[in-house]
């Protein structure tokens, strides 16, 4: 019998915390039903009551119908107090009938026309023929359906237990909750109304929770209800007022904001010229002041996933899409730019290129004009005169002619050979520069273009990133703000987004407070649990538009780097140059240059080519198009020939991968698993050709291996010796490494072939 109880329990399981959390639940809206029933308005309304019932979901039909009827039951209020229980049925029924359809039954709109409905309809049958009455009914009817319209979104709302409230959800709940302490109101202590200490409770709780607009808007739904309970009185301008300066004040924290409500009613009640009402009014704003301070820290957590709005979710497709598009055009337009000008140019070419006919029939004009063999010379013997101008202009290339012929005939038959040969030399000089000036145009132009369609291909590569490889994530937005609020921590704005890797990022925006207490390691760990995601230490930085916490996921690997670097026979400069970054996605990129030659030059265009694109890989842009453009720039840079080798290694700190892009670089060197190996490049360098691309390797490294990226200068003596360094290497941080390969790489290094050497070396770890 035992064991069958057991197996009973385990098919059925019952949490009596469950049955005590439940039974709690029913009797507070039992109690929520009842205290709705004693909302007096004017003195002898009591709509609210009604409204509660409408308002509730079908879970709690029983408790509020309940508490709803022993309030208008007990005691009897009126000999037409029974019209509210014949209301409160009617209502019952057209709802249990109905609750099949959940699109009808929990609709805000129908829920108050039905209140209404039956609302007027029990009062009808009530009237008793005077005017007052039938006003009084009517508009008895009107305040239970738009209670209904309140409660039922309020209950909607809490129900779903969303992050945050939208701004009309905080609305309703804030009359929902004001017409519960119309119930209230009544009760008193040596004058000083219970109802209006809670209210002012409530002003301070939205407005610390909530921000300025929910303050605001509690400060105006607590004055409505204390005019509705005893008639206009100037409570209502020190309530609404109160609700506005304590949102204003919550950066400050708590006490600023006590302070600023306390004030108020002071203010107010000066203004009035402090009657009767004053003392009663500021006990109730120091009595309520005090009940804020004193609210325990667990339920004040509960209280601010209550009354906290929605943060502002980031996903702009609207506006990415809009970008894409305005990319797209940018990019295409510059390729038509670039196209353009490259058939313009051609055309223009065969106008403006130099023509040598033109230049002999200027040294003609210049020469001969008036000369009785001209004649002779430019049209029976052409060939021989032309061929003996070419013999002239080899001088001004630096050749000696091979035979004097063509020149001495000329000369014998010439009688004006001294100043044909002067001009000769002239023009033909203005001819080779004109000749060099369109090839150095032609030149330029190419690059130009060049970089323009880098460009072009830069923007279009951003678009694809911008359109397909990163996403928002509202689910994991969502998530993190309602993490945060377990730690009072309440997001004005969430967004996380998804890179083309399948990495989450997410960033919030907290508003600055004195209050305010940032645990990193809970943030990381709550956050973690909440989205099923390892995330790291977040970063967290503070600005005058508030603080920012950004979370991003926790790499598997980590890896250390270590950079040596000696220069050539003893020089302050290296023309080797590199650089070393975490991009911000989980990859670590490691850039090494080699400047042509040694020296002050070498620097210069190692330099370039690392930061260059460094700072190209920074902003996003992919290897091959940066490519494209750092050599363009490379090309431009000056008229001298100009050229670095690149060397970049990519290491993915989720996988282990390596992506390896060489241009004209040295041996990468690769330990995995105790074994080496190693990757060469056979492209040329940058800044030599105008069409340049990578060598591309891909390895996958675990915990413990090995990369090395090495100079020429460090390979001067071969790889083989490198190799087995590496393989004897075991111990040891990577500094210590690329000391080690550097030290002994200048040993290595024989007098005529001295180099920089610069040795980068990687560790990869497991992260803790």
């Amino acid at each position: 019998m035992k064991e069958n109880t057991n197996l009973h329990f385990r098919d059925n399981p019952i949490s009596y915390g469950y049955i005590s959390e439940a039974i709690v639940r029913h009797l507070l809206m039992a109690v929520l039903g009842f205290l709705s029933t004693k909302a007096q308005v004017m003195g002898s309304m009591l709509p609210f009551g009604l409204s509660v019932m409408a308002g509730v979901g079908k879970t709690f039909y029983p408790s509020v119908a309940t508490g709803v009827f022993i309030g208008y039951f007990f005691p009897a209020i009126s000999q037409n107090g029974f019209r509210y229980i014949a209301s409160l049925f009617a209502i019952l029924a057209i709802k249990v009938m109905l609750s099949p359809y959940k699109k009808i039954s929990e609709n805000p709109l129908f829920l108050s026309g039905i209140t209404l409905g039956a609302t007027a309809i029990t009062n009808t049958l009530s009237l008793t023929g005077t005017p007052a009455d039938t006003l009084t009914f009517l508009c008895e009817s009107f305040l239970s359906a738009g209670g209904a319209y309140f409660v039922s979104r309020s209950y909607k709302a809490l129900s779903r237990k969303t992050v945050g409230l939208s701004t009309d959800e905080m609305a309703s709940l804030l009359i929902t909750i004001n017409i519960l302490l119309l119930g209230l109101g009544e009760i008193k202590f040596y004058g000083i109304s219970f109802g209006k200490t809670v209210g002012i409770v409530l002003i301070l709780v939205a407005s610390k929770y909530g921000g300025t607009l929910s303050g605001a808007v509690s400060g105006i739904a607590v004055s409505f209800a204390s005019a509705l309970s005893t008639g206009y009185n100037s409570s209502f301008f020190s309530y609404s007022l109160g609700g506005l300066i304590t949102g204003i004040f919550m950066p400050l924290g708590r006490y600023a904001q006590c302070a600023a409500i306390v004030a108020t009613v002071i203010i107010d009640s000066a203004i009035g010229g402090f009657s009767s009402d004053f003392f009663p009014a500021l006990a109730e704003a120091i009595l309520g002041c005090i009940l804020f301070l004193i609210i325990p820290k667990k339920f004040a957590t509960y209280i601010g996933k209550v009354f906290s709005l929605c943060p502002k979710i980031g996903e702009n497709k609207g506006i990415k899409q809009a970008l894409n598009i305005r990319l797209e055009m940018a990019a295409n337009a510059l390729r038509e730019v670039s196209s353009t000008t490259e058939k313009v140019s051609a055309e223009l070419s065969k106008i403006n290129t130099p023509d040598f006919g033109h230049i002999l029939n200027k040294i003609e004009d210049e020469s001969c004009k008036g000369c009785n063999k001209r004649t002779f010379c430019w049209e029976k013997n052409r060939n021989l005169t032309v061929d003996a101008i070419l013999d002239i202009t080899k001088s001004v290339k630096g050749i000696t002619p091979e035979n004097d012929n063509a020149i001495n005939e000329l000369k014998s038959r010439c009688i004006r050979f001294s100043r044909l040969n002067e001009s000769a030399i002239k023009r033909y000089t203005e001819y080779m520069s004109s000749l060099a000036s369109e090839n150095r145009i032609d030149e330029v132009r190419e690059v130009v273009c060049n970089q323009f369609y880098g460009i072009s291909d830069m923007l279009i590569e951003l678009s694809k990133d911008l359109q397909s490889e990163e996403s928002f994530n509202q689910s994991v937005a969502l998530a993190v703000a309602a993490a945060l609020k377990n730690l009072e921590i309440h997001a004005e704005e969430t967004s996380a987004k998804t890179d083309k890797y399948g990495r989450t990022t997410v960033t919030v925006k907290v508003k600055s407070s004195p209050e305010i207490v940032l645990n990193k390691k809970e943030i990381m760990k709550i956050c973690s649990l909440a989205c099923e995601l390892q995330f790291d230490i977040p970063l967290i930085c503070e600005n005058k538009d508030g603080i920012y916490i950004t979370l991003s996921e926790h790499a598997i690997f980590k890896a250390e780097v270590g950079v040596e670097q000696l220069s050539a026979n003893e020089n302050i400069i290296s023309g080797d140059a590199y650089n070393y970054f975490n991009d911000g996605k989980g990859h670590l990129i490691m850039i090494l240059s080699d400047g042509m030659g040694t020296g002050g030059r070498a620097a210069v265009d190692g330099a370039m080519a690392s930061g260059l694109m460094a700072d190209l890989l920074k902003a996003g842009f992919g290897y091959n198009c940066s490519l494209k453009l750092l050599n363009s720039s490379m090309l431009f840079k000056s008229s001298d020939e100009s050229s670095a080798t690149l060397d970049i290694a990519a290491i993915d700190l989720f996988t282990g991968e390596v992506n390896l892009y060489k241009a004209g670089a040295a041996p990468t060197l690769v330990k995995r698993s105790g074994n080496c190996g190693k990757a060469v490049s056979t492209s040329l360098p940058i800044g030599i050709l105008e069409n340049v691309s990578f060598d591309t390797a891909r390895i996958k490294l675990k915990d413990n291996d090995v990369i090395l990226l090495l100079s020429d200068g460090a390979v001067s003596d071969g790889t083989d010796w490198i190799k087995a360094e590496l393989e004897s290497f075991k111990d040891g941080t990577a500094q210590e490494l690329a000391e080690r390969i550097c030290g002994c790489a200048k040993r290595r290094q024989r007098e005529y072939d001295n180099d920089d050497i610069t040795v980068m070396a990687a560790i990869l770890e497991k992260a803790v």
